[in-house]
């Protein structure tokens, strides 16, 4: 099977879990060192040997983990590769990112293990749902594992967060959304067979793709956020689940402060792709920002509660808009609480934002205490 040759970039830097002693972790480290040094090389053999030697000292240390699955990995020695790769998302439990379970998604393919590499990559979507490779990958293999209807929705997604895989992407959509239609026809599903045959004719096309969409990501390109709105609600006129124009819709009247017009689009969105962490968290801080304060809080509590299971990492946008949603609310102790998550998360794109948070509910709650303070002075 041809998968998309998308290379996950592999994370070698961080630390180990608290099973090390701190002397064991900066001997890890400090050896570490050299083993990246002959990864950079790609002197793959020497670079097992050394790996493998800070593994039997910290065995937690799950760079080295994450190194010497790779260097399995390009040796062919697939079986060590996945079992190591295992090893690192074990070790980091609810840290453990897309990328990781990436990483064994690969192997697993190469293996010819698709049912298991899906899987991997299901998980890995979860983390982080505009990840293109992962999105690419998953796709295919949804696609050739008998799921057309998840495949396309996929792709498409695939198509919103990664343009510039375009030519790779829309071949492969084509030809799920031609299997979505023999299947929806096969159940006797005439209106949804009719839908994805539209869809294969529009991005089977020769321009690749329909000529509105293709406007449309003209004028957003273009910052024409107006018009960008007005072409999709064009196109939503003729398809009103076309997921990428009721997702450029959102973040169009978004960017233009339209926040009641860009909420009622991520929820339309969000209606037709429930499973996407990061639409989600924009949903609710384009609710906060729009003083739909205890929507945004409903939301933010829906969203703790489905998507605790994704790991500390992969939860910190959903905390930082939780935090959002509170501080509109005026609850400056709760807001900082879920800035604070957010900041520790893991996920260094929320961390400066988390902090301006934190920052601004301080100022809030020291005011609040000086006038708590003045009252029963009697001031």
């Amino acid at each position: 099977m041809a998968l998309a040759t998308l290379i996950l970039a592999i994370g070698l830097a961080g630390g180990a879990s608290a099973e090390c002693s701190q002397g064991q972790m900066a001997e890890a480290q400090l050896q570490f060192g050299g083993a990246q040094q002959l990864l950079q090389a790609q002197q793959w053999n020497e670079a097992i040997a050394q790996l493998q030697s800070i593994v039997d000292f910290c065995p937690e240390f799950f760079p080295a983990l994450r190194g010497l699955g790779l260097a399995y990995q390009q040796t062919g020695q697939l079986d060590l590769a996945a079992e190591v790769y295992g090893k690192v998302i074990d070790v980091q439990g609810n840290s453990a990112d897309a990328g990781d379970y990436a990483n064994l998604a690969k192997v697993l393919t190469k293996q010819k293990k698709y049912k298991e590499a899906r899987a991997e990559y299901i998980k890995a979507q979860k983390r982080d749902s505009e990840n293109c490779a992962v999105l690419v990958n998953l796709g295919i293999l949804h696609n050739a594992s008998g799921y057309a209807t998840q495949a396309v929705e996929t792709l498409e997604d695939a198509l919103i967060y990664c343009p510039d895989l375009e030519p790779q992407i829309m071949p492969r959509l084509a030809d799920a959304c031609t299997k979505a239609a023999d299947k929806m026809t096969k159940i006797g599903n005439t209106e949804k067979a009719a839908m994805y045959k539209a869809k294969a004719r529009e991005y089977g096309g020769s321009a690749g793709g329909s000529s509105a969409y293709k406007q449309i990501q003209a004028k957003m390109k273009a910052g024409d956020y107006a018009g960008t709105v007005a072409a999709c609600d064009a196109l939503l006129a003729e398809d009103p689940e076309h997921a990428n124009a009721l997702l450029t819709k959102a973040r169009a009247a978004d960017a233009m402060g339209s926040k009641a017009v860009a909420a009622d689009a991520y929820k339309k969105f969000l209606d037709l792709r429930p499973d996407n962490m990061d639409e989600t968290a924009s949903y609710i801080i384009v609710l906060a920002e729009g003083n739909m304060c205890e929507q945004a809080v409903a939301v933010s509590k829906d969203a703790v509660s489905k998507f605790v299971g994704n790991g500390t990492k992969a939860m910190g946008k959903i905390r930082f808009a939780y935090g959002k949603a509170l501080y509109c609310l005026e609850d400056y102790a709760a807001s900082k609480a879920e800035f604070q998550k957010a900041a520790s998360s893991g996920d260094q794109k929320w961390v400066p934002h988390a902090r301006d948070g934190i920052s601004a509910c301080d100022e809030f709650l020291n005011f609040e205490e000086a006038q708590r303070q003045n009252a029963s002075q009697g001031r």
